[in-house]
């Protein structure tokens, strides 16, 4: 069941601006059909539903109806029984069986044809005839050509799941007739081991899987790119080398196009790689395999290419291929510039001023015109989203979404592993004459608002729907207060939320912080639907129903502010945001009596795991309790540094000098050095198929708590990757460490959790 409905529309556009959206209801739902100011059902649901009973012989619910299209005439096509039906004047007609999903299929732009892998190597399939033809020959184990690297996290899972992937990192020119790619060299690198103890399948026997996987100082996957051109199968190598002669393939693992000329001859690539200390826009001529760099800018601190590192690009090629937006934070913030690629000029700024873009949504070159949302540009909470539309030539920057909220225009992001598999991305929420928008806004105390709005001046056309949580606040769930303190340095303003303790009776509640820390994203709530979710998931409302007060804050480290607030935290990774927390908790204890400042306890995973067990180690005296999972504990013996600094063994020296080395800048970053200072109670929990942070990680801190003779909690997760937050039986053991060690009280012995109990939490 769903505890609250409709805090989006996802658009389904039918020609210039008309379209149609799935309306929820709390047993099902209705489509509806808007056009200009009028909104109106979509079709006749019962009469669709009698005629798919009459044809097909089963019953058929008119709230719980599968629409495939709807037509600008009302037409629909539905699925039912299995099979495709098309609604004609009240009567259904058999379209024939619905056709199950071709993995590992990447269709050409025609359609006719797709690109596929096989064994080692590259096909190219006819979809008409499903005849093939082979584009290479020369793969082999570790160098494979449209394999998904095993530096990317899923080489257990992809081996386990044995599903078709699409040729990883390949895309097909506009025009259909090349196809640009390459593949990843990992046969220099010594596999790293994960011990399956538990396996699936029953046996006794312990299962070893052994990954292509290179640790910090160590040389990773090394890239070669190419185009093949796919009539002759002709295979143009691509030399990947910057302005200095050094190796991209060293940095890059795939040529993701941003555009592509006119011609469908040069192929545009955003780049960052670290080793280049750069952000850089790639020119390939893939009928030639030429490399030009027309951008390439130095940067110091993290490397980013848009507002957040796990997000898209901001930069667009756009003028066939003459001309770029290039997102950049030279300024301190990042705004978007304008480049001529026949001359690599800078030709204007697009946007500047104290804040950062944070999407681009769409440009419209027709009009001259770029969409877009940004935050800290109005008063008020720096991370609250607004969406704007520019100029290409920089001017008439206009407001389009006033209201004081967070305004979600962008969709829910485009998942890694929908990209992987190929799925759909999410329709724009701009219409195709980009003459209307799809606004949806809220705040973390206030459900959603959905509006059509006009892209010219922001002026609401249709009310489209308002968000409802009835269901959720039946389950007792508060919505979390906001508040703002200051940092660490006693002058920034950092913007976080506190969950009030359910049933609280006046007294001093003990306090829980759940924390990130990383670079990556941010975790306190701006928006209702962040206020239910985010980092810890069913987490921050579950310990306040248990009767804790839970505070969430962004310290400097993070992203989406200034560049100088997210690069504080480069060099001493969580550390700066940890000390942040420290100083708001005392903050808000000091002003607030109902918070026990004796009682605080930190939880986090992954890399909010190394932060809250870091943070019982430095600040033994502050954190009582720390539940740490899924922790990144030392950088050296992973693959990243958490988007940090690269290693320095001295001197500059990248590579490990011996097996055994340790980057000087990265042994104050180790959590085991810290081990003696443990004074409270620790857990440390850990998945043994945990591919983002090794299990090892986790043991070598287990070893330096031991050799400092210190008692902590160690919890196991048989057959468990990096995302097991919601599985019960660790959700049960995160709530009773609490409430045994922070609260002080018993919990229920051996009680279960549902998967439907877990849902009011959400």
């Amino acid at each position: 069941m769903r505890l609250v409905l409709n805090e989006s529309v996802r658009p389904n556009w039918v020609g210039a601006n008309a379209f149609w959206y799935r309306r929820e209801l709390a047993g099902g739902g209705r489509y509806i059909r808007v056009e200009g100011e009028t909104r109106r059902p979509a079709f006749d649901h019962a009469a669709a539903a009698s005629a798919l009973e009459t044809a097909a012989g089963q019953a058929a619910n008119a709230d719980l109806l599968m629409v495939e299209s709807i037509a600008a005439d009302g037409e629909c096509v539905l699925h039912h029984g299995g099979r495709r039906w098309r609604m004609v004047s009240g009567v259904a007609e058999d379209l024939g069986v619905i056709e199950g999903a071709k993995p590992g299929l990447l269709l050409s732009p025609a359609g006719d044809q797709a690109l596929v892998v096989r064994g080692h190597d590259l096909a190219v399939l006819d979809i008409a005839s499903g005849a093939e033809r082979r584009l290479t020959d020369d793969g082999e184990e570790g160098y494979a050509w449209g394999k998904y690297p095993d530096a990317a996290l899923l080489a257990i899972a992809r081996r386990q799941a044995n599903i078709p992937l699409m040729p990883f990192g390949w895309s097909w020119s506009p025009d259909g007739k090349y196809v640009v790619g390459g593949r990843v060299d990992e046969r220099h690198i010594e596999p790293y081991p994960f011990l399956e103890s538990v396996p699936q399948d029953g046996s006794a026997r312990p299962r070893a899987y052994h990954v292509q996987q290179a640790l910090v100082g160590e040389r990773g996957p090394l890239f070669s790119a190419c185009a093949i051109e796919i009539a002759t199968g002709r295979r143009v190598a691509i030399a990947l080398h910057d302005k200095l002669g050094r190796d991209l393939g060293e940095g890059i693992v795939h040529l993701e196009p941003l555009g592509w000329s006119a011609d469908s001859r040069r192929v545009f690539v955003a780049s960052a790689p670290d080793r280049t200390g750069a952000t850089m826009l790639l020119e390939i001529d893939v009928t030639s395999g030429v490399l030009r760099i027309p951008i390439a800018e130095p940067t110091t601190g993290f490397l980013k290419l848009g507002a957040e590192l796990y997000k898209q690009p901001n930069s667009r090629i756009i003028a066939g291929g003459r001309k770029a937006i290039w997102y950049s934070e030279r300024s301190g913030y990042g705004h978007l510039y304008l480049y001529d690629l026949a001359t690599d000029e800078l030709i204007n700024p697009i946007t500047a001023g104290n804040w950062p873009v944070r999407d681009v949504l769409e440009v419209d070159e027709e009009r001259g015109r770029i969409y877009f949302t940004a935050s800290g540009r109005e008063p008020g909470n720096p991370y609250q989203r607004r969406v704007y539309r520019v100029d290409i030539d920089g001017q008439n920057l206009t407001l389009l979404s006033p209201e004081a909220a967070d305004h979600m225009v962008d969709g829910p992001p485009e998942s890694l592993l929908a990209r992987i598999f190929g799925m759909a991305r999410p329709a724009s929420a701009i219409s195709p004459d980009g003459s209307v928008f799809i606004d949806s806004w809220s705040t973390v105390s206030t459900p959603g608002t959905t509006v059509l709005r006009s892209t010219d001046d922001g002026r609401i056309i249709a009310p489209l729907e308002e968000a409802d949580a009835s269901a959720l606040y039946e389950t007792g769930w508060r919505p979390p207060e906001p508040f703002v303190a200051k940092a660490a340095d006693g002058v920034t303003d950092l913007y976080g939320a506190i969950y009030r303790p359910y049933g609280a009776t006046g007294g001093a509640a003990p306090v829980v912080t759940a924390i990130y820390g990383g670079p990556q994203i941010v975790v306190a709530p701006h928006n209702f639907t962040a206020g239910r979710f985010g980092v810890g998931y069913h987490g921050r409302a579950a310990f306040a129903a248990l009767g804790f007060a839970v505070v969430v804050v962004d310290g400097r480290g993070t992203p989406l502010r200034s560049k100088a607030f997210q690069d504080a935290g480069y060099e001493a990774s969580g550390d700066v945001c940890l000390d942040d927390h420290v100083e708001v908790l005392r903050q808000l204890c000091e002003r607030d009596p109902t918070l026990d400042g004796d009682r605080i306890g930190v939880y986090g995973h992954s890399a909010g795991g190394y932060t809250s067990a870091r943070a019982i180690l430095r600040h033994p005296d502050v954190f009582k309790v720390a539940f740490s999972s899924a922790g990144s504990h030392n950088f050296h013996g992973l693959y990243y540094a958490g988007g940090g600094p690269l290693p320095d063994y001295g001197n500059g020296v990248r590579l490990k000098p011996d097996a055994g080395a340790i980057p000087e800048n990265y042994r104050k970053l180790d959590n085991g050095v810290l081990a003696a200072n443990l004074k409270g109670k620790l857990l440390l929990a850990y998945g043994d198929m945990d591919e983002n942070a090794f299990p090892a990680v986790t043991l070598q801190l287990c070893a330096a708590l031991n050799q400092a003779n210190r008692s902590y909690d160690l919890l196991y997760i048989p057959n468990g990757t990096h995302f097991y937050l919601a599985e019960p039986y660790f959700l049960r053991r995160q709530w009773d460490y609490f409430v045994e060690h922070l609260m002080r009280q018993t919990p229920p012995r051996d009680y279960s959790i549902g998967k439907g109990g877990m849902s009011a939490f959400a």
